[in-house]
């Protein structure tokens, strides 16, 4: 009964590092578009009104008027998205799953050495603190979750000590 209990705690220990894993990786592809989206909203609205007054353009008001509002939305519209904070979020949300990714790992492969009273213990606040964590519900879109899945596969999130074991 108590070698079944632990194989069934590191089953459950592995299932949640993948969780974990996939979770963060795919967090951190949407993350790294949040970023990139951030800074074309803000050099956006300087390049716009460069463009705008360009002397070129001075002939096309068409092209001015375009530039000019481009120049102008953009602001109010990064401020109402809130960029700012979704990138902070997801940056907590992807490294609190990328520590419980290694803590799992570490319980699996650790924890499962101690008592059992001692592992269980160990898994259930491990449970807790993933609970805690899933609480705060960040949607990436499903894409991310698909390249996360590539980049895992392709070995991106694979520690070369990991390689070594037979």
């Amino acid at each position: 009964m108590t070698e079944k209990l632990i194989e069934a705690l590191m089953d459950e220990c592995e299932r949640q590092f993948e969780n974990c894993r996939d979770t963060a990786v795919s967090n951190i592809v949407w993350l790294k578009v949040l970023r990139w989206t951030n800074i074309a909203f803000t050099v956006a609205p300087i390049i716009f009104g460069a463009l705008a007054t360009w002397k070129l353009l001075a002939d096309s008001t068409v092209w001015a008027a375009i530039f000019t509002l481009l120049a102008t939305v953009l602001p109010p519209v990064f401020k109402a998205i809130n960029l700012d904070g979704t990138i902070k979020d997801y940056e907590k949300h992807a490294g609190e799953f990328m520590n419980l990714r290694d803590r799992f790992r570490q319980a699996k492969l650790i924890g499962s050495q101690k008592s059992v009273a001692e592992f269980e213990t160990e898994v259930q606040a491990l449970m807790t603190r993933m609970e805690k964590a899933r609480a705060r519900v960040l949607a990436p879109p499903n894409w991310s979750f698909k390249k996360a899945r590539k980049e895992i596969e392709s070995g991106t999130y694979t520690h070369d000590h990991d390689l070594r074991q037979p």
